[in-house]
């Protein structure tokens, strides 16, 4: 039905009213479900609480006797730059081409292997910067322990007795002053005494200077297998020295005096100790490399300098004031819950042996928010990797890189419907970058114009294939040349929920075209005429080949690739019309989709994942790469009733033999059902996931962190509440609340979720019905709003706020 104005709401004192109910129902929820909080200090690197700005990172341990912070910076990076691929690339991409069209398919796997793959066939790995280490006397006695993170102001607290004196200890990382703050406090009769120092696993030297000041200061060298440990058996580049890099620590006291003693400061006798620390590398993005011209501990004394004066409360009131601005624009309840008050590590012990606690997984939502916000927001320049910004390990997992073949794409899925649109400005900057440096690689490699980015990607601007050995170069990077047009969809998506017409006009159209005239160049028609990506893989599964019974992944145009390109291209469509574009690349597209295969089905009505009837070797497998036309792509949906049934179909296979138990994997399946509308089947994937792949810190990993299972978890519950990817027959975008709620979830409260079109939405809802709705239009313009299967048109000026009468949607 169509709402006219003088059927809304406009109850002045309502709109007047909501933001005291929201602060409201704010602090209630940080009273119950935004405190991760502990009884004991960190066991291991997992159990730490992480704290950032963007561009700083660290884990705070917790320690009585020795605190730690692990600490991060984003731009810390092993190697340099190099981007190695045979020279010969073209001419025997042609020959590989014929090869699959006619069938070969092992044959052209052997052959890409050996000419289409070039050593070092890695990259060097992300690196620790330093710990901060706090050695204090002996203390004995100890009792009420305590440990938390409030995710809603970002500071942790540590708090214990040593007798009859209470110790605190507070920390933060400034976004606004980027710098790591610390402040120590004995509030009872007795003093601090401690030793402060910074360590590094190698290349570094710290001295310890008068007045309190630590310095450190190193230059990565790195040094090449067998001499050294290098996890890429196929090379990871040369060695020698690499990048610089330096930190500064500044200590003030209340009471007691601070000393030098070789590397470490000595304290005694002191009340409060407050410590500043920053760090800085000779990392320069304008070349995505660094630079021996910068020098970083002038650039670290700098930040220092400009916080050496302000006071603890200064640094404080600033920092908190800025952080909470961010997160407190979305909060959730989904009702009470029996174990909010015990500690986050019994309240998971508790979930996982089967009693529900819904406000568990609102501070799980909240953590995935908070996550995403302090690895990629002003001040940083580089984006999220699979680790945020936090890693431990001197040479850490996959590089701890930017993996473009579904990880990178999932750490920016909660970015927009999670009102944290900044959060993707680090994204946007690094991939046009990117695409800017790979225009040569793409003319020369496959006499192609555009851009492209393979599935690994690093700061120092990696734009060819890149994998641990040369087969898996081949299979995992030389076969998916499209990993960065996936990318580009995420400003797509980021678009269609600001729409910000200068961000489309200057940045995002050049990538999308860019993109759209690579694949445009590199389609070859086969014997009937059919325009397909050669050669062409499935991430990361694969079949037996009929012919070899071999376990092979090269194939032409699959399900994964004709995804891309069909999103791709409609995008570039899309945006062409809306800046009244009309270009030589959107004519050769408007040609190229006549030519383009359909995505294919068995003749059981499944969606396949390669254009034929084959037998996977893992029909579990943990990618649902075949599927992206219905999450993160809306190619599939009721509009396309039978592709829509056909890819269900393909879901429930991949799930009936284990896909989907926990990480990424599970947050993906969690997606895909709640575009399926099936509550039901997404909380058991969000269960499943909590279940088996959430650390004690609620950080995601079986053995590994990686923070794609945490933030495409904070994505899956917002779809679960609020889905906006379809448009009605004006072009409007559908605005549907509630799509796919579990009947556990039958009561609860959203604020400040987003949705396409520039809108925000506040909603209550009880056993099940909507209540309330609130909806606050940013750009002006129509949606639609959909409750069940009723649906209301609605027009908005720009900033205008209206609360929506539900119950004549009813009628």
């Amino acid at each position: 039905m169509c709402m006219k104005k003088d059927k809304i709401v406009h109850l002045l004192g309502m709109i007047l009213l909501i933001p005291v109910l929201c602060n409201g129902a704010e602090n209630a929820e940080s009273d119950r479900n935004l405190k991760l909080w502990y009884q004991s200090p960190a066991k291991e690197w997992s159990d730490a609480f992480p704290q950032g700005n963007g561009r700083l990172a660290a884990m705070c341990f917790g320690g009585i006797h020795t605190e730690r912070f692990q600490i991060n910076e984003e731009s810390l990076w092993a190697g340099s730059q190099i981007n190695p691929y045979p020279k010969a690339f073209r001419e025997n991409l042609t020959k590989i081409q014929k090869m699959v069209l006619e069938g070969k398919y092992a044959q052209a796997h052997d052959f890409g292997v050996k000419n289409l793959t070039a050593m070092p066939t890695s990259f060097r790995s992300y690196e620790p910067f330093a710990d901060l280490i706090i050695k204090f006397d002996e203390q004995s006695s100890i009792s009420n322990y305590k440990r938390e993170l409030d995710l809603a102001t970002g500071v942790c607290r540590v708090s214990y007795n040593t007798g009859d004196n209470e110790i605190v200890r507070e920390s933060f990382i400034s976004a606004v002053d980027d710098v790591l703050c610390i402040r120590l406090l004995s509030k009872g009769k007795g003093t601090l005494n401690c030793s402060i120092g910074l360590q590094r696993h190698k290349d570094a030297k710290v001295t310890a200077l008068p007045g309190g000041r630590l310095n450190l200061d190193g230059q990565i060298i790195d040094i090449k297998a067998p001499d050294a440990y290098e996890p890429n058996r196929g090379g990871s580049g040369k060695g020698g020295k690499h990048m610089r890099f330096a930190g500064r620590l500044f200590t003030k006291l209340s009471g007691g005096t601070v000393d030098s003693d070789k590397d470490v400061l000595v304290v005694k006798k002191a009340k409060e100790i407050i410590l500043i620390f920053t760090a800085a590398t000779d990392y320069d993005f304008s070349l995505l490399n660094f630079d021996p011209s910068i020098n970083p501990g002038t650039k670290a004394e700098h930040i220092i300098e400009n916080v050496q004066n302000k006071s603890w409360q200064q640094l404080k009131d600033a920092h908190t004031k800025e952080h909470s601005s961010i997160f407190n624009r979305v909060s959730l309840d989904l009702g009470t819950s029996p174990n909010e008050n015990l500690p986050t590590d019994e309240r998971l012990k508790a979930f996982q042996n089967g009693t529900e606690d819904h406000g568990l997984l609102v501070q799980l939502f909240q953590f995935g928010r908070y996550l995403l916000m302090n690895s990629s927001r002003n001040p940083a320049i580089l984006p999220a990797n699979l680790q945020g910004k936090w890693s431990g390990k001197a040479w850490a997992n996959w590089e701890s890189d930017y993996h473009l073949n579904v990880n990178l794409q999932m750490n920016y899925w909660p970015a927009d419907v999670g009102n944290l649109s900044e959060t993707i400005t680090p994204l946007i900057t690094w991939l046009e970058k990117m695409s800017a440096f790979s225009k040569p690689f793409a003319k020369e490699m496959y006499n192609a114009n555009g851009w492209l980015l393979y599935v690994a990607g690093n700061p120092y601007g990696r734009v060819t294939p890149s994998a641990s050995t040369l087969r898996s170069q081949f299979d995992n990077g030389v076969l998916d040349p499209l990993a960065g047009a996936w990318m580009v969809m995420n400003l797509w998506d980021h678009y269609e929920f600001t729409q910000n017409q200068i961000f489309l006009k200057e940045k995002l159209y050049p990538l999308l075209s860019g993109a759209s005239e690579f694949i445009l160049d590199v389609l070859v028609a086969d014997s009937e005429g059919t325009l397909q990506l050669v050669p062409s893989t499935s991430p990361e599964n694969a079949y037996i080949d009929e012919a070899t019974g071999r376990k092979l992944r090269i194939t032409s145009s699959s399900t994964y690739h004709l995804s891309i390109i069909k999103a791709v291209f409609k995008a570039t469509r899309e945006a062409a019309t809306i800046l009244n574009i009309q270009d030589s690349v959107c004519n050769r597209i408007i040609e190229a989709e006549k030519a383009i295969p359909p995505f294919p089905v068995d003749g059981n009505g499944q969606l396949m994942e390669w254009r034929a009837e084959l037998k996977e070797t893992e029909p579990g497998h943990r990618h649902l790469s075949y599927l992206l036309g219905v999450y993160p792509f809306s190619l599939m949906t009721n509009e396309t009733p039978e592709l829509f049934e056909a890819a269900r179909q393909g879901l429930a296979w991949r799930q009936n033999n284990g896909q989907g138990r926990g990480g990424w994997s599970g947050a993906h399946a969690q997606l895909m059902h709640a575009r399926f509308l099936d509550g039901e089947k997404a909380y058991h994937s969000l269960k499943s996931l909590l279940s088996s792949s959430m650390k004690n810190s609620l950080l995601n990993g079986t053995k590994v962190f990686q923070i794609d299972g945490n933030l495409g978890t904070t994505a899956g519950i917002a779809e679960m509440l609020i889905q906006s990817h379809m448009k009605d027959k004006k072009g409007n975008f559908i605005i549907h609340l509630l799509p796919a709620i579990p009947s556990g979830w039958s009561t609860g409260s959203v604020k400040g979720l987003c949705a396409r079109g520039g809108f925000e939405v506040d909603m209550d809802w009880e056993e099940g019905k909507i209540k309330s709705v609130v909806i606050t239009s940013k750009k002006g313009g129509a949606c639609k709003v959909r409750v069940q299967d009723e649906m209301m048109d609605l027009t908005f000026n720009a900033g205008e706020k209206v609360s929506v009468d539900v119950t004549t949607m009813r009628q």
